[in-house]
């Protein structure tokens, strides 16, 4: 009987402290897309109001406190005829705080330039409006989800966007939220 008693919470607890799968989503971001709407974010200004909308992932699993671990693939062109490159951007052209007409004019690189047509991120609210601060992707990046948040907006750091072709693969795991009970 004693046995009984202490087996069954155990189960309990082993089943509650699983975590379930987490889940992958993949976004299309289109070289001409801007990170976030200027429209809903007029003192986050930049480039020469040609982008076209971001790439928005808009989903109930963005829980304030997760993280997302954000990969990316593909090429794009900064200007027509131009080379292409990767989600990391043009790495001799560095578009960093000191550029007001870029979106990365407005993020805080932490140890790292942000390059011409490199992918950047920023959390919106459920108006579009950024919450916290936008940030960097590149190729990869793990990205806490602030509170606020109802998305995800992505795009590209330029300041002119119609002479921009190609588009990236971006691809979202979002982690299931834990339930540990003790």
């Amino acid at each position: 009987m004693t046995m009984k008693r202490y087996i069954l919470p155990i189960i309990a607890m082993a089943f509650l402290a699983a975590t379930a799968e987490a889940k992958t989503v993949t976004l299309r971001v289109d070289a001409q897309a801007a990170p976030w709407r200027t429209g809903s974010n007029p003192k986050l200004a930049f480039g020469l109001a040609d982008a076209r909308s971001p790439a928005l992932l808009v989903d109930t699993a963005l829980l304030p406190g997760i993280t997302l671990h954000v990969t990316a693939t593909g090429l794009t062109t900064t200007v027509t005829g131009g080379g292409s490159y990767g989600p990391e951007g043009q790495s001799d052209w560095i578009a960093d705080r000191g550029m007001a007409l870029f979106p990365s004019y407005y993020i805080e690189a932490k140890g790292r330039v942000a390059h011409l047509n490199e992918l950047v991120g920023a959390f919106v609210d459920a108006d579009g409006k950024v919450v916290g601060k936008p940030f960097l992707i590149g190729s990869a990046a793990n990205v806490p989800v602030p509170d606020g948040a109802a998305g995800l907006s992505l795009g590209i750091n330029d300041d002119r966007y119609s002479d921009n072709s190609g588009s990236l693969t971006v691809t979202i795991v979002i982690p299931e939220a834990k339930v540990i009970v003790e």
